[in-house]
């Protein structure tokens, strides 16, 4: 959260805490209209402050950890990102008054960068605030380091160099955590996170320590600027909220006798992969398209999304068994629920394009829940206007609407 340039901050404690009751409800386990990331939910909060005062970001950071108590099924985080001149001109106060996890000391664009270790390199400085200043004594510091020639101004090396930092570094202060790069396309496209796994894996397991500065254990963390899932699809999301008893799930099966290829024969609303490609069920007939260079297709619940393998397969196949619903028990008995009959349809469309409808269902709360209808479309072809009709069971009807509109005609 922040970056480089645009204006932003808190005038107050107390706007801080409400911007962080907005991002709960927003990227975490909060309710709201608004979900970018429908419903994924993060690990926590980056602040990379680059301007602005200090103000507010300490009831930010312990509004949101408030929030964090409230979930304890998962670990949520706060980390920073401040430049290496110690103390940093934006965040150098709240880092000594809020709790932060992990600290990615930016090591480039400044004096004190990589390009300057040993004489200027002022890792000292930061490990010397974890066990003095900090509020959390077992906070990670991070070397931060440009991903690539071009990502900074300067402070980039060769991943050798920052190799051989690494291992002097984690020789001599237990509060390394680790490397953050910036940002991961370049880390990728220069080699550098090959070099850096490298020298992690180099004499032994990941967590051993070959001095006597205590580290247990080292994380790789990357910072982005992009998306790591990239398909050829766009997608305009309309919603509606439904007053109906039923909610349906879509189930999935992997590894098929065959691959989809394009032409193909397919069902229903299925969505496959095959190594690099991913597949849309268009009318019966697969329609493949290739992921990005560097990715790999996987499948997701019913989604198939490019990413990078991290570690899995990449070969082999998968199909989505999207034809198919599991009925679940609800607090109404109604009629059986049966696939909705949809028919997207652009306001102009030229000619019969590929679009796949899918819903998004929450849970249920007084006999009503919310779904969201996502549209996607291999092609960008139309406005983003769209008109869809679909088919209710008897004893369903449409409550209200948001970021759209809804009408209702009988049981359509």
């Amino acid at each position: 959260m922040g970056g480089a340039s645009g204006a932003y901050g808190f005038s107050s404690d107390a706007d801080g805490a409400a911007f962080a009751d907005t991002m709960w409800n927003m990227f975490f386990k909060g309710s709201s209209t608004q979900r970018p990331f429908d419903d994924a939910v993060l690990d926590g909060i980056d602040l990379d402050i680059e301007g602005g005062s200090s103000s507010g970001y300490a009831g930010f950071i312990n509004q949101l950890r408030s929030h964090y108590a409230t979930d304890p099924s998962k670990q949520y985080y706060i980390a920073a990102a401040p430049q290496c001149p110690f103390p940093d001109s934006y965040l150098g106060s709240v880092l000594n008054s809020a709790w932060f996890d992990m600290v990615y000391v930016q090591f480039y664009n400044n004096y004190c960068g990589l390009n300057a270790y040993p004489s200027w390199f002022n890792y000292a400085d930061w490990d010397n605030w974890a066990k003095t200043r900090a509020i959390n004594k077992n906070v990670k510091i991070f070397i931060g380091a440009p991903g690539g020639p071009s990502a900074a101004s300067s402070g980039y090396v060769s991943g050798s160099t920052l190799g051989s930092i690494y291992t002097s570094v984690r020789s001599q202060y237990s509060s390394l955590g680790g490397i953050m790069t910036w940002d991961v396309s370049q880390s990728r496209s220069s080699g550098l996170a090959s070099s850096i796994r490298a020298a992690l894996n180099s004499g032994g397991s990941c967590g051993s320590n070959p001095g006597g500065g205590g580290q247990t254990s080292t994380i790789v963390t990357t910072s982005t600027q992009t998306s790591s899932s990239t398909t050829s699809i766009t997608s305009t999301p309309v919603s509606s909220t439904t007053t109906l008893s039923t909610t349906t799930q879509p189930t999935t099966t992997s590894t098929p006798s065959t691959c989809p290829v394009n032409g193909g024969k397919c069902s229903g609303y299925q969505q496959g992969c095959s190594g690099q490609n991913f597949a849309i069920c268009n009318n019966g007939s697969w329609w493949v398209a290739p992921c990005a260079p560097g990715t790999y297709c996987y499948l997701s619940g019913s989604t198939a999304t490019c990413d990078w393998s991290n570690g899995r397969p990449t070969d082999g196949c998968a199909v989505s068994e999207g034809s198919g619903f599991n009925k679940r028990q609800n607090l109404v008995a109604v009629s059986k629920i049966t696939k909705p009959s949809l028919r997207p349809k652009p306001v102009s469309a030229k000619s019969n394009v590929p679009t796949r409808v899918e819903f998004v269902v929450s849970d249920l709360t007084d006999n009503k829940f919310t779904t969201v209808i996502k549209i996607q479309t291999n092609k960008d072809a139309f406005s983003g206007n769209w008109s869809i009709s679909f088919t209710l069971p008897d004893g369903q009807t449409v409550d209200s609407s948001s970021r759209g509109s809804a009408s209702t005609s009988g049981n359509t």
